[in-house]
C-alpha cells in the first residue's frame, strides 16, 4: 500500500500504527468504501487531516486540512 502526500500526515499515522493498529485499519477502510473516499484523523497535537484512496491506482494521498 502507498502513502503519498503530507509527511507530518504520514508520520503521524506511521505512529498510529504502532499504538493503535485498528484504528488505522478503521480508517483505510472507511476510506476505501466511503462514497467520497475519505477519511478523517487528527494527530496527537490537534492538526486535521484527510486521508484519501485513489481507486483507479490503489494509492493513499494524505492531506493536511485546515
Amino acid at each position: 500500500m502507498k502513502m503519498n502526500g503530507d509527511p507530518q500526515g504520514i508520520e503521524e499515522l506511521k505512529a498510529m500504527s504502532r499504538t493503535r493498529m485498528d484504528y488505522v485499519k478503521y480508517l483505510i477502510t472507511e476510506a476505501k468504501t466511503n462514497f467520497d473516499h475519505t477519511a478523517h484523523f487528527k494527530s496527537q497535537d490537534g492538526k486535521k487531516f484527510k486521508l484519501i484512496y485513489d481507486p483507479q491506482s490503489g494509492e493513499f494521498n494524505i492531506e493536511k486540512e485546515i
